[in-house]
């Protein structure tokens, strides 16, 4: 992580560097560009948080099937990829082992991903199908969980097994499920017409640390406001890494997991949207992870997320521009505002930069200790999203879905000291994200890298209202 993060130092000063000898030399050229720059950044702040305060609007009403819920039909391959799980790999295996659906309808195989200690052994003891990466039959097409998940299709496609199924969910080797998961998933996929992929609703197995429970508040909060609402308004959904299902048919005609990033959930989201398929939402079952307890795990796990997200985004800037022009299609804008949505970073940089820029100058023409604050602060409150009653209500507004999100679904208590504690908790994992973001922004090129997160707990922290056995209220 250290040398992720420091590469971001060693750029921001060359950059600011490079600024501050334009702006000494050639002032009329440089103050122009910081004013135009902090001009667009402006209008794309704005844009930004007027878009996402209309589609969350659609997030208050509470949430309704529009489908019913049908007799089991669709056959399922559920696959577990498992890098040295073996601390939490046999409750998972029990968990799935005890979904409410045809057992003739759904198998279970764990990818075990060049696994080093106990998991092979106890997953074999359970009975559970399996396929080991270490023997090395096939080729390994991309790095860390999806080129253990191709390596399992390629084997599955060679035993003529993968295409007698319909849907292929993709589950980690921590997660645990509610009962109804396949029969809610079933239902939706018949009801809307075999969409291409649905997302379950994706919450925290553990929420005990403050940390932890800044995870879990950010899933109660996009959930509801961001993945609920967009299905609403029929705009695609987003991939969450874990608890989705992807169409066969989809799969063997669109290269599979083989991915160029280090997320290839977002990936693939892209890639069925820009193939014309749908991502659905399903807001009535739910998949339990665990989270990271520290940060620096955190840091590295989202790090990584970032520097995906950035290529992703990126790489597909152009093409979702090209399919968005002649159609006027709003799901292909709706997608590149999702890939560049991260804009507290570039705020956050252009402040950090012209920062650097005033205190140069400052120390350059020998202004007093007193006088150098002044410098800094300078951009804050001269160039760049000036404090107007109109920022204040975005700002005031960012609350409201944080605590509707805890209040409607969290199933936790709605003691008003534990939603405060939920929302400093959310604004704590935002504020530590931004060095994610940073980091990646930064690194993004690097895609060979895979980093692995530890689990170790079986148990879902106790909710007001329902567990992983239960099957929740429509």
């Amino acid at each position: 992580m250290k040398r992720k993060i420091n590469l971001v130092i060693p750029i921001v000063l060359l950059i600011a560097a490079v600024l501050l000898t334009i702006e000494l030399t050639l002032p009329n050229i440089a103050n122009p560009v910081f004013s135009t720059l902090g001009w667009i950044l402006t209008v794309w702040v704005y844009a930004q948080s007027f878009y996402f305060i209309f589609f969350s609007l659609f997030g208050y009403a509470p949430a309704k099937r529009n489908y019913k819920i049908i007799p089991d039909q669709t056959k399922f391959l559920i696959m577990v990829p498992a890098h040295n799980e073996q601390a939490v790999i046999e409750t998972t295996i029990e968990n799935l082992n005890a979904i409410n659906y045809d057992k003739n309808l759904y198998d279970i195989y764990i990818v075990c991903d060049n696994c080093s200690d106990d998991t092979i052994k106890i997953v074999a003891a359970t009975g559970t199908k399996y396929i080991d990466t270490s023997l090395g039959e096939f080729e390994r097409k991309s790095v860390g969980k999806p080129g253990g998940l191709q390596y399992a299709i390629d084997k599955l496609e060679s035993e003529g097994k993968f295409s007698t199924y319909d849907l292929t969910v993709i589950l980690d080797a921590d997660n645990l499920v509610d009962r109804n998961f396949l029969q809610e998933l079933n239902s939706q996929y018949i009801g809307k017409d075999h969409p291409e992929a649905i997302q379950a609703y994706l919450d925290s197995k553990n929420v005990d640390t403050f940390l932890a429970l800044g995870y879990a508040q950010s899933y109660w909060t996009m959930n509801r406001f961001f993945q609920l609402a967009k299905y609403r308004l029929h705009l695609p959904n987003s991939i969450g890494g874990t608890g989705y299902a992807v169409q066969n048919k989809w799969l063997q005609n669109n290269g599979s997991f083989v991915s160029e990033s280090l997320t290839e959930d977002l990936e693939m989201e892209i890639r069925i949207v820009e193939s014309g398929g749908r991502v659905l939402w399903n807001h009535f079952t739910r998949i339990y992870d665990e989270k990271p307890v520290k940060l620096k795990a955190s840091l590295v796990q989202r790090t990584r997320w970032s520097k995906g997200h950035w290529y992703v985004a990126f790489h597909n800037f152009g093409r979702l521009w090209k399919l968005f022009l002649p159609s006027f299609n709003w799901k292909y804008m709706d997608q590149l505002s999702y890939l560049f949505s991260m804009r507290q970073n570039f705020l956050f940089i252009y402040l950090f930069i012209a920062a650097i820029i005033n205190l140069a100058r400052g120390i350059i023409q020998a202004q007093p200790i007193s006088m150098l604050i002044g410098y800094v602060f300078q951009p804050i409150s001269s160039s760049i999203v000036p404090s107007t009653t109109l920022n204040l209500i975005i700002l005031l507004y960012g609350f409201i879905p944080y605590i509707a999100g805890y209040l409607m679904d969290s199933r936790r208590s709605a003691n008003p000291f534990a939603v405060l504690k939920s929302v400093a908790a959310i604004i704590w994992f935002s504020i530590t994200y931004v060095i994610s973001q940073i980091a990646g922004f930064f690194t993004f090129q690097n895609q060979s890298v895979w980093s692995h997160t530890q689990h170790s707990i079986n148990t879902i922290s106790k909710r007001k209202k329902a567990d992983a056995a239960d099957i929740p209220e429509p």
